[in-house]
Formats: C-alpha cells, sequence, structure tokens
C-alpha cells in the first residue's frame, strides 16, 4: 500500500508501539487518573503502549486510544493550551515525548510527521 492511499483511507502508516519499544520516558497512569485537563499548558504528546486513554471535551467522550495511538500532539504542535481532558480507562503506560524528542522524529523519520498528521486530520474530521 502507497503512504498516500494509507493516509487517504484513515489507515496510518507507522507502528508506533515498535517505534517507541525502548522508550525511556514511561508514564505509568492508574485507570480513572487523568493524563491532563483542558487547559493546561502542553508541552508533551502521547503514545499509548499499553491501556486506553479517553479524550473528552466538557465530560462526554470524543474518542478513545488504545495500544499504538498518540493523542495530545496539538499542545504540542500549536504551543496552545490542552483543548480536551485526557483520561485513564484501565492501568496505562505512554511514552511521553516532549518538544525536541518530537522535533527529532519529525527530522530523522519524515513516515512519523505524516502520520501525526493524519491522526490529526482524521480527528478533525470526525469533530
Amino acid at each position: 500500500m502507497l503512504a498516500s492511499e494509507g493516509l487517504s483511507k484513515g489507515n496510518h502508516i507507522m507502528d508506533l508501539l515498535s517505534l517507541f519499544d525502548g522508550q525511556d520516558d514511561r508514564r505509568s497512569v492508574a485507570a480513572g487518573e487523568a493524563v491532563f485537563s483542558e487547559g493546561d499548558p502542553g508541552d508533551t504528546m502521547f503514545v499509548v503502549l499499553d491501556g486506553s486513554v479517553e479524550l473528552r471535551s466538557g465530560g462526554a467522550a470524543m474518542a478513545t486510544v488504545g495500544p499504538g495511538e498518540l493523542f495530545g500532539e496539538m499542545s504540542l504542535i500549536d504551543d496552545e493550551p490542552r483543548s480536551l481532558d485526557a483520561v485513564a480507562t484501565t492501568d496505562s503506560v505512554l511514552a511521553e515525548l516532549d518538544e525536541r524528542r518530537f522535533l527529532f522524529l519529525v527530522n530523522e523519520t519524515p513516515m512519523f510527521a505524516l502520520h501525526v498528521m493524519g491522526v490529526m486530520a482524521d480527528r478533525l474530521r470526525s469533530a
């Protein structure tokens, strides 16, 4: 499958679990624990390594992300406060990426940048 075909169908082109398998910056969160809240500063993004996280707006569930999926990327990119709440729905392990690591991946792994853009486009279209 061509990368453009995968992106146009909402399928993303990277296996983020493999990419972040050896990630040192891991964060464990218990079921029901907030990863972040709307209005918080956003200087990191996350990839779910294990478990699941619900993204909420005004208390309503907007999406649930699981292993291999990312969230929190918008605030990292635009330097604006968080626009949603993120709450673990199960005990979860997350890879946490700061701006330095994000920019390194965008520079060294261009498919990562395309993957993030695809995720953002899907979420904007479904909002």
